[in-house]
């Protein structure tokens, strides 16, 4: 069996596709353009590759689509036609592609196994070209061409290279997530589904739907018909009688939410609380609290625990049946099928099934949310999520009034600071409020937390383990942009090893650490302003711009509204250089101007080490 990636581009005038082999790096590329036509080439080579992959980017709404078209209509209409033909026939399907997008038809057979990498690293949404910046890549190019452009052969290099450019992208993006293809063909063999080309959630609804089907004795297809729509819903319907408060601020929320109506197509609930100086916020999300930047240290009277509520969404949906009306009773069976079966992978050490069937489970409670989903039922989502947020500031009014103080909240947990002569106290209550949930915590002890916020924070376990989220996060990761992030680097080197932002910064030799990525929208154009013969003059630049802070120039980038209204400086006050195309020089050579980089760490580094904030 071969890999082959592979990439279209379709034009007016022109059509051509490129299939790499990843196992022997071969290249067939295949051109219809004037006077060349590879269809028969083309038709072949297909007919060849039928239980081999094809591996793309964003593949299962464009390319697969397109080859799928050429395969079954080959006889019909393209094995006799001229290239002008059927250039003409492909470009209106290209067209109609990108004009419908998700509404596009897309019950085909395609005429070979296929991966699409864009769904395995839920990257929905999320240009190729800004994926080759998280990747390193030294090339980022747009589409040097518009796709309805008329195309002359003195650009059909550029063509050329452009795509293979996006071919060689694709691959290293392949070899990045291989481990992620490789465990979603071990578990879709064990649970006979086909997942190889599904994110995380799409996986989970593969093995959810299959289990409910075999338990229900339900198709697939007449499973993904069903729904419960309700039009109306009073809160005093989603509250469970176990919710209960003892102050007067946390009664008047209750209150409130008591008396809130749903309605379909409404936007969802939002309350904000003010408890003895902290503000917690409740939505679909989950709660969290408004957290200022802080600094956060055990001492020898004061410890940081962090309690977590084990599997809070499943866990409310099962011990207090919380059941999608148009299920029934198989509902709960198969959830706590899945749940054993997760257990029993996790204690055996398979954890690549454990980690998947830990998604699977908390992947059900925002499926009752969505509409476009066999589990909607909007009473389910709301009874799961209401009461999982009025749970836990149930526990936090207690442990408040209590003289303890919670220093943050998130979705599923709390963190304490909890002084050592009143630890059994703090433990009561905490067991206390689990026998009458009916939760489990799991606790875990700081030595040191650090925060940006609620979503961009350190924590260093008393185990000496890390765990970063946000802003301090060193690997790299896909789903997010690339800001600037050696100083996420020096921020984190900072508060982990005590090793000053300036010589974190100043040892950096790689360029790549100091690039920011921005891609403009429709409404905008991106434009390099500069000075030339003492006059300012603009460049304007493709849609997606690499570019860093720099000594050596008097550059600067801007996007700027197409009308005329707004332009706005990607980097103001700084010089830049535009750094699309990477090239091997001397890193000195770059001119970095680190002390722009230095002063936004130490932006960072100022809102959290408020010496007032520190357990001291």
């Amino acid at each position: 069996m071969n890999i082959y990636i592979y990439d279209i581009e379709v034009l007016s005038n022109y059509f051509a596709v490129i299939f790499k082999n990843v196992n022997n790096q071969t290249i067939n590329e295949f051109i219809i353009f004037e006077d060349r036509n590879d269809i028969n080439l083309l038709y072949s080579f297909l007919q060849t590759i039928t239980n081999d992959f094809a591996v793309g980017y964003n593949s299962y709404n464009y390319d697969n689509q397109i080859m799928s078209f050429i395969f079954d209509n080959y006889e019909r209409l393209f094995k006799y036609e001229e290239s002008s033909h059927i250039t003409n026939i492909l470009h209106n399907l290209s067209n109609d592609i990108i004009s419908k997008g998700d509404d596009y038809q897309k019950s085909y057979t395609i005429p070979f196994k296929w991966i699409d990498l864009m769904k395995v690293g839920n990257l929905m949404h999320k240009s190729l070209k800004l994926v080759a910046v998280n990747l390193e890549w030294p090339k980022i190019q747009d589409m040097p061409l518009h796709h309805n452009a008329f195309v002359t052969k003195d650009q059909l290099e550029l063509l050329h290279y452009y795509n293979l450019n996006d071919i060689l992208i694709t691959e290293k993006l392949y070899n990045h997530l291989k481990e992620a293809i490789i465990l979603r063909w071990e578990i879709g063999k064990k649970y006979d589904v086909n997942i190889i080309s599904e994110s995380k959630s799409g996986m989970a609804n593969r093995i959810l739907e299959k289990l409910y089907s075999e338990k229900s004795n339900i198709s697939v297809k007449e499973l993904k018909k069903l729904r419960t729509i309700r039009e109306i819903i009073h809160f005093e319907n989603v509250v469970l009688p176990q919710i209960h408060f003892e102050t007067v601020e946390m009664n008047s929320l209750l209150n409130k939410i008591l008396k809130s109506v749903y309605y379909k197509g409404q936007p969802f609930i939002k309350r904000n609380i003010t408890f003895h100086g902290t503000t917690y916020k409740l939505g679909f999300g989950g709660i969290h609290s408004d957290d200022n930047p802080g600094y956060f240290e055990s001492n020898e009277n004061e410890e940081l625990i962090d309690c977590d509520i084990s599997s809070m969404y499943p866990s409310l949906m099962i011990e207090y049946n919380f059941i999608p009306a148009h299920l029934g009773k198989f509902f709960l069976e198969v959830f706590k099928d899945i749940r054993d079966r997760r257990l029993r992978a996790k204690h055996s050490g398979q954890m690549n099934e454990s980690d998947t069937l830990k998604i699977t489970i908390n992947s059900i409670f925002g499926k009752t949310g969505n509409e476009n989903h066999w589990l909607y039922d909007p009473l389910v989502m709301l009874r799961t999520t209401i009461n999982g947020q009025l749970f836990i500031l149930m526990l936090v009014e207690r442990l408040v009034m209590n003289n303890f103080r919670v220093i943050s909240a998130n979705t599923d947990g709390l963190v304490t600071i909890v002084p050592k002569n009143k630890k059994d106290l703090y433990n009561k209550i905490c067991k206390d409020w689990c026998d009458e949930t009916r939760f489990e915590l799991e606790f875990t002890e700081y030595k040191k937390y650090i925060r940006k916020d609620v979503n961009n924070y350190i924590s260093i376990k008393t185990n000496d383990k890390i765990k970063v989220k946000g802003d301090f996060i060193q690997d790299m990761d896909l789903e997010k942009g690339v800001d600037k992030p050696i100083v996420s680097k020096a921020l984190y080197e900072y508060f982990v090893n005590g090793i000053k932002p300036e010589d974190t910064i100043y040892s950096c030799k790689n360029i790549y650490k100091f690039c920011t990525a921005k891609k403009t929208d429709e409404k905008f154009e991106n434009y390099r302003y500069y000075i030339d013969d003492y006059e300012v003059k603009r460049e304007k630049l493709q849609n997606t711009v690499r570019f860093y802070v720099t000594t050596d120039s008097k550059d600067q980038l801007y996007k700027v509204d197409k009308k005329g209204n707004e332009k706005i400086s990607y980097c103001a006050g700084y010089y830049i250089h535009i750094l699309n195309d990477i090239v091997d020089i001397p890193f000195e050579k770059y001119n970095v101007n680190y002390n722009y980089y230095i002063s936004e760490t130490y932006k960072v580094i100022n809102q959290i080490e408020d010496k007032q904030l520190k357990l001291f």
